[in-house]
């Protein structure tokens, strides 16, 4: 697959109702942890980085024993995000399951579609992958999730500045 089909892949993947959620969710949550393991990890530790510089009060975890730990606390106030290309990494999963069952916002970023992550998954954000691209061996196995965060912070800076502006 080229470059340019796999971006279109990426964008036509994009469904405008659900990153509207997201971003509702994003500013509603009084705290917000971002999960993944390996280049997943990757992932969740740059959300962490861009997200917090518009104010956002997130916290990536990479770490099995401190998604296992941050399970406990999680409650309606949360948000937990779960990068998974593979929809198979039981850290993320179990955090996610926990989450959900305490009441938090949970959604898992995933190249798998199974029925089975409605049951703990407050949205589902499908992205493309390649053959091997959890191997890094063609593509970053982080392009894809970067280019729709790219897209959700986009979106959420702008209805930060707009608020902003509205109670200045």
């Amino acid at each position: 697959m080229h470059i340019r089909n796999f971006l279109n892949k990426t964008y036509s993947l994009v469904d405008e109702t659900q990153v509207g959620r997201i971003i509702i969710y994003l500013n509603q949550a009084e705290r917000v942890f971002v999960c993944g393991k390996g280049s997943s990890g990757l992932s969740a530790r740059e959300m962490e980085l861009r997200f917090m510089r518009i104010g956002l009060r997130i916290d990536s975890l990479t770490d099995t024993d401190m998604m296992r730990m941050q399970a406990v606390f999680q409650d309606k106030k949360s948000l937990v995000v779960g990068f998974s290309i593979s929809g198979e990494r039981e850290d993320v999963i179990y955090l996610l399951r926990e989450a959900y069952k305490k009441g938090a916002k949970t959604i898992l970023f995933t190249a798998k579609s199974k029925d089975s992550f409605k049951k703990y998954c407050s949205e589902v954000v499908l992205i493309p992958s390649l053959r091997h691209l959890n191997h890094g061996n063609v593509i970053s196995p982080q392009f894809p999730i970067l280019i729709i965060l790219d897209i959700i912070y986009a979106l959420l800076y702008g209805t930060k500045q707009t608020c902003k502006r509205g109670h200045a």
